[in-house]
């Protein structure tokens, strides 16, 4: 009994090693991930728990290289997810893994070449277990004692998670463990296997009909108006009854929803407006575009219409948890995406009648979206026609014309004549030129328009990555030549903003578009450049910080809508309500400063005093948007406002 007690604890050592190990690796090639205690602290049940798994099999040598190897992937994989999107996957993703390989092999390949160290890293353990496997002793399988492991392990996990639910809602590991907020904190705080398991407990508890597994916010966000004078504008706001829907809601979760839009101040209507109401509009999400894009010399048209439109100097454009989807998302809904699933591909069985296509397609516009990549990936030929346009993208409607990427000229010239005849008009493109990576050979667009930046003073891969909007830049040149032709160009309003930015690019990289000067990561990594253009227009210089979240209430606004801005977690920035940026780590800026959530410092701007309660309100607030966007996205609200409305 003592031999085989011997032989089972060599396997917990092995497994306690190599779990320290990976998570420490984790947390060094990441960088910012940090370290803490709790991961390690479950790294011991989990070894535990892998060692009870082991001594169920015959061959245990055999099952303790099948389980690192299994975790030999699963972290190494982690890293290089986290170096290409500055973010961690999740399970959802994992398990649509097919569609990520298949736009993104080529780049997958350079990442792993260039970042040989991680994988060496990762490998090493393993290459060592296999060379010394005979020196591992073999146990015979032990059904009694490894029950009793497996206890220890639950047991041992239980009392440590139970410890975790006792402490202070607002305590980081409690938040990362009942709340979830997103994954990079997720796995700072409790490690990567037992993240996994959080996510798989909730995503279990969502099959079985429970979406209540987060905690709501402490209060409310009732976005006071500096101006509470009614008599100037009228407010962005629809006739809800929320008094029969609060008397009436079927559970809690529904009540406390209508209890917070409700409670919501509206923001004023202003000078701007119904400025655009009757115009045609044109909406981008634009792959990697950023501000370091934006140049008069090479892309003339991006910066004319940036600088002689409504220039926003302080726009910001934060990632979410799944890159391009989320963005898009994001900018049609004008809500945080929900952490653990594509929520622009969940939507697609909800309600979406408040988004642009189908609010200007109920004025009798004509409403297009556009696609230069397959028209399935991230299931957009289901999310893009629910949200009311006629979608069309390679596969199902545009030629795929063999390159990678594809070029947005192309696109532009194939299906700029399905609309340019019709009266009215809303088109949606979502390009693909600047799509990573950004190497001569690997990007047809960056070897397109080569010539075009090969004598700027920047290296060969930053070069790439202009040369890649360079076409972007030539699509917006061409869709505008086209549109003065037939006339309709003073009557069309642009708008335009990235899905992210140009993650691909690193810090050093970065760093040489920024005119040698150190992007910092936690904002002005994420501040980008936005188009509201449109050509008659005089141009406007908005000081206010504006992210795309606000693009939906704005546009909204400008184009004379009826909305009810109460159902949106962005603002129209020519209101008088303070707009508020918010990241995915929780950290945010406002017109009073900025707050650090890795740090929990806020520094106000210059000449800006707040009071003490400033900072905790605005987390407050912040945490109310998180909650109930996603609450908003599991309940399919548009429809129960629209039942509400009778429509």
């Amino acid at each position: 009994m003592k031999r085989h007690l011997n032989k089972s604890l060599v396997y917990f050592l092995i497994y306690f090693a190599l779990l320290v190990y990976f998570e420490t690796g984790l947390r060094v090639f990441t960088q910012d991930t940090g370290f803490t205690v709790m991961p390690y602290v479950f790294s011991l049940w989990f070894a535990i728990l892998l060692t009870g798994i082991t001594l169920l099999f015959k061959h245990t040598v055999r099952a303790l290289i099948v389980l690192t190897l299994l975790m030999v992937l699963l972290f190494g994989s982690q890293v290089y997810y986290y170096l290409f999107f500055n973010t961690f996957y999740i399970l959802y993703s994992l398990f649509r893994a097919q569609q990520v390989a298949q736009s993104y092999w080529r780049e997958i390949l350079v990442l792993i070449q260039e970042n040989l160290q991680v994988l060496f890293f990762y490998f090493l353990p393993l290459i060592l277990l296999l060379v010394g496997r005979k020196k591992i002793p073999t146990a015979s399988v032990q059904w009694k004692k490894a029950v009793i492991v497996l206890g220890v392990a639950v047991l041992g996990y239980g009392l440590t998670a139970g410890s975790i639910l006792i402490r202070d809602k607002d305590d980081p590991v409690y938040d990362a463990t009942v709340y979830h907020p997103e994954a990079v904190a997720s796995i700072r705080e409790i490690g990567v296997l037992n993240s996994l398991g959080v996510d798989l407990f909730r995503m279990t508890n969502e099959a079985f009909g429970n979406t209540n597994a987060v905690r709501p916010p402490v209060d409310v966000d009732p976005d006071p108006d500096p101006d509470p004078d009614p008599t100037v504008f009228n407010y962005n706001k629809l006739d809800i009854p929320f008094e029969s829907l609060i008397a009436n809601a079927p559970n809690a979760t529904i009540k406390a929803m209508h209890e917070y839009f409700s409670q919501r101040t509206p923001t004023k209507q202003n000078a701007k407006t119904g400025m655009f109401e009757g115009y045609n509009l044109i909406l981008l999400t634009a792959e990697s575009f950023s501000r370091f894009a934006v140049r008069e010399d090479i892309t003339p048209t991006l910066y004319k219409m940036v600088h002689e439109g409504f220039y926003v100097p302080n726009f910001y454009n934060p990632i979410w948890g799944v890159s391009t989807s989320d963005g898009e998302y994001v900018q049609f809904t004008s809500l945080i995406p929900k952490p653990g699933v594509w929520s622009m591909a969940e939507s697609y069985v909800n309600d979406m009648g408040f988004v642009l296509g189908h609010q200007l397609k109920n004025l009798g516009y004509s409403t297009y979206a556009f696609h230069d990549h397959y028209c399935t990936y991230y299931k957009r030929d289901q999310s893009h026609p629910n949200l009311g346009y006629d979608f069309k993208a390679v596969g199902c409607g545009l030629t795929y014309t063999h390159q990678w990427p594809q070029s947005d000229l192309d696109m532009m010239k194939e299906t700029v004549p399905m609309f340019i005849n019709d009266e009215k008009f809303h088109v949606y493109f979502m390009t693909v030129s600047g799509h990573p990576n950004y190497t001569w050979r690997g990007n047809m667009m960056a070897t397109k328009n080569r010539d075009l930046v090969k004598d700027l003073p920047y290296t060969e891969y930053v070069q790439g990555y202009l040369a890649t909007q360079i076409e972007l830049d030539r699509a917006l040149e061409y869709l505008m030549d086209e549109l003065e032709k037939a006339g309709k160009l003073d009557k069309t309003l642009f708008v335009l903003s990235a899905d992210h930015y140009p993650y691909y690019l690193k810090s050093d990289q970065l760093q040489e578009l920024n005119n040698g000067v150190a992007v910092d990561r936690t904002f002005e990594l994420y501040r980008s450049s936005v188009i509201m253009y449109n050509s008659a227009m005089e141009p406007e210089t908005i000081l206010k910080p504006m992210s795309s979240m606000d693009i939906l209430p704005t546009v909204s606004n400008l184009m004379g809508l009826e909305f009810d801005s109460r159902l949106m977690m962005g603002t129209d920035i020519f209101s008088p309500t303070d707009p508020v940026v918010i990241f995915l780590d929780r950290s945010f800026i406002t017109p009073a400063g900025r707050y650090n959530a890795k740090t929990k410092e806020f520094t106000p701007n210059p000449g800006v005093t707040v009071s003490p309660q400033y900072v905790e309100q605005m987390i407050q607030r912040n945490a109310a948007k998180f909650y109930y966007s996603q609450k908003f996205l599991e309940n399919d609200y548009y429809k129960l406002i629209s039942a509400s409305l009778g429509n």
